[in-house]
């Protein structure tokens, strides 16, 4: 990732201030290119670039996120629905990015819900029962950090999701 902050850097703070949030890199780099010993940082997740497989890692990332939840003694029953029944809140202010991922979830078999602001977003989980948020974390005014740590607050057992393709962007200590 460009820049004065590096994508472990980022995907650690986000774990420290929300421990639940799944972690999933993406690069348009070869494995060999970024996995360095045969390895990512633990919890850490890499897609290679095509449609199908972004589909796949996301259901394999939240499949893990609810395994480890599981195991950790949470009060989600083991037959939680499937991920292809989730209901995802897609919050991205890139119209042709929220148009794609949109698409996406809907051909895996998510019912999908779309807000471009973090505003939009919040009244939609007040309004409506959300099973998975998908942010871009870098959302005009409320960042998607911040929209995470929100939702959190009024429903714990909604899972996370956070997305960038923000190369530049240095995360605040609030981030």
């Amino acid at each position: 990732m460009p820049g004065i902050l590096r994508s472990p850097d980022m995907a650690r703070k986000a774990k420290e201030r929300l421990p639940n949030v799944a972690v999933l890199f993406t690069s348009g780099y070869t494995q060999n290119a970024i996995v360095h010993g045969g390895r990512l940082d633990s919890g850490v997740e890499l897609l290679a670039y095509t449609r199908e497989a972004l589909a796949r890692k996301i259901r394999h990332v939240l499949a893990n996120q609810a395994q480890r939840r599981a195991a950790q003694g949470s009060q989600h029953s083991a037959d939680e629905k499937a991920f292809k029944d989730a209901t995802v809140l897609v919050v991205e202010d890139d119209y042709l990015i929220r148009l794609s991922t949109t698409e996406m979830l809907s051909n895996i078999g998510c019912r999908v819900k779309e807000a471009s602001t973090a505003q939009e977003a919040l009244k939609i989980v007040d309004e409506q029962p959300v099973d998975v948020l998908l942010t871009d974390v870098g959302l005009p005014g409320v960042s998607g950090l911040q929209l995470a740590r929100d939702v959190q607050a009024r429903r714990l057992d909604v899972r996370l999701v956070l997305a960038t393709g923000d190369s530049g962007r240095k995360l605040k200590p609030r981030d």
